[in-house]
């Protein structure tokens, strides 16, 4: 089901040319060969295969902030499944798929091949716990695609987006000029808001490991406030950028989500 919604939304460059068969009742009839229909005396349709050569790229973060869950699944867990289901629809396609997993660094990269072989590596890559944890650097990371990634890639970032840092929406424009761009936030519900009548608790920084002492009740109007106005501005920088953009909850399964955007995409695109 979703290699099919796959397929459909990220088309290959043209049509190749394969062979003839009989024309059946309901086929497009401007595919009929009338020279090739003349000399066999049977009507013959045109068989067109897609030639794909789509390069896809997943740019994953495995920063500290993606190690946190307050539910069953670990943000990075949740976004480690995502990316390897639209792998398995990717390389199914016959398209080929890249890898960057990245901290402030990158920790892991993998570039564009095609077939089961690189399946197994993406897959090998995300499973291995000693490419995940560490600080978060998006603009260090966006300059290195850059220089290290063909034109025209379909680059898909997966990310929960905390602590962009300053001036990280120029480096999306130029990342959007260069290659088609989606970005897929991962956050848990914890990312959202605060818990209810628990009184005083202690957040530590996933970054610095600094702990702090609040009051539940006194921030959280304030903290889920300002969560929605982030998320909206995200958003918004990825659109007017003319990249595209889905959210994501790690208490939700992804399946629903993806095939209903991939829908959308592609009726945005006729």
């Amino acid at each position: 089901m979703l290699t099919g919604s796959y397929k459909s939304t990220f088309k290959g460059k043209g049509l190749d040319f394969e062979g003839y068969r009989d024309y059946a009742t309901g086929d497009d009839a401007t595919l009929i060969d009338w020279k090739a229909t003349l000399r066999s005396q049977d009507l013959l349709i045109k068989v067109l295969v897609e030639e794909r050569n789509v390069n896809v790229v997943f740019l994953v973060d495995v920063s500290s902030s993606m190690s946190f869950a307050s539910v069953e699944k670990l943000k990075n867990e949740y976004a480690a499944e995502l990316v390897a289901s639209m792998s398995f629809a990717a390389i199914r396609a016959g398209d080929s798929v890249g890898l960057i997993m990245f901290t402030d660094k990158i920790v892991k990269f993998l570039l564009p091949a095609m077939g089961s072989k690189q399946y197994f590596m993406i897959i090998k890559a995300l499973s291995d716990p000693k490419l995940y944890d560490g600080k978060f650097d998006f603009i260090k990371i966006i300059k290195d695609l850059m220089g290290s990634i063909k034109r025209g890639a379909i680059v898909v970032i997966v990310s929960d987006f905390i602590g962009l840092g300053k001036d990280w929406e120029k480096y999306l424009r130029a990342a959007s000029e260069k290659f088609e761009v989606i970005g897929i936030m991962v956050r848990d519900p914890r990312d959202y808001e605060m818990p209810t009548g628990v009184g005083q608790i202690v957040i530590s920084d996933p970054y610095s490991e600094k702990e702090t002492l609040i009051d539940t009740a006194a921030v959280k109007e304030g903290y889920e406030l300002a969560v929605k106005e982030q998320i909206k501005y995200i958003k918004q920088t990825f659109i007017h950028s003319e990249s595209e953009f889905l959210e994501l909850r790690t208490d939700k399964p992804f399946l629903h989500d993806i095939i209903r955007f991939f829908l959308m995409r592609t009726k945005r695109r006729r």
